[in-house]
């Protein structure tokens, strides 16, 4: 059956991740100021673990509830781990800069994205499904408007909005409901087998592994035997697969 709809994971996939660490500075920058401003001892030994035990959390929540804590889920577990007196102006400051984050240091878009994308869109309608991170979908379409793509795309998948994360089906659903197209007229691209590559396949998506990220610390994700349809280097070759058999 022809394709209609392609859908696009966001992280490592359409954007890189490169400029985590970035992101993550900036985070854990502001959260001590303001605990400084506020005259909260902290120590830092018991912060760092703290920090990389919230990661943890996370990560735990993404992979055995399919669903990604916000950021002031994070932030929260934050506080009482670290017991710090609760000031709910400064902590609705710190959720604040959480989410606005991925704007203020924005991250890059993966090489020759933008160009399949423009390409893509004049023969499919497009799609964006993604596992949010401390920034909330509705701060993913402002970075999307600021580099003006967003009008590329038809509609939207958040986890944060839809309450799940993939592979749950209703990250894919989601979308197939609201463009009103069959799963076999839809295609997924993503970096991850268990919930790109997988989740989409399961509602009956075609989909393409995406190996061309440039952040190597997410290879560990990625299965040495794909179920992908088709495994893509670059988004050169995604496009000229397009071309050559849809």
């Amino acid at each position: 059956m022809k394709i209609k709809l392609i859908t696009i994971d966001f992280w490592n996939t359409l954007f890189n991740s490169e400029s985590a660490d970035l992101r993550n500075f900036g985070r854990n920058k502001v959260l001590i100021d303001t605990l400084n401003d506020l005259g909260i001892s902290i120590d830092n030994e018991k912060f760092n673990d703290v920090i990389q035990k919230s990661w943890k959390y996370y990560s735990d929540k993404w992979i055995n509830e399919y669903r990604t804590p916000s950021a002031n889920e994070i932030l929260t577990y934050i506080w009482n781990e670290m017991n710090f007196e609760k000031n709910t102006k400064a902590f609705e400051y710190i959720v604040d800069f959480y989410e606005k984050v991925i704007v203020l240091f924005p991250p890059d878009l993966e090489a020759g994205a933008e160009e399949a994308i423009i390409k893509l869109s004049t023969k499919y309608k497009l799609a964006i499904v993604s596992d949010t991170g401390f920034s909330p979908g509705y701060m993913v379409d402002k970075l999307l408007v600021n580099l003006d793509i967003r009008k590329y795309f038809s509609a939207f998948s958040y986890s944060d909005e839809t309450g799940v994360a993939k592979p749950h089906p209703k990250s894919f659903t989601t979308i197939l409901e609201q463009l009103n197209i069959k799963p076999e007229e839809a295609i997924h691209i993503g970096d991850i087998d268990r919930t790109d590559i997988e989740g989409a396949k399961a509602v009956g998506m075609r989909a393409i592994r995406y190996d061309g990220s440039v952040d190597k610390s997410i290879l560990y994700l990625r299965d040495n035997v794909s179920k992908a349809d088709f495994v893509a280097n670059t988004w050169d070759e995604i496009v000229k697969y397009f071309g050559e058999n849809i």
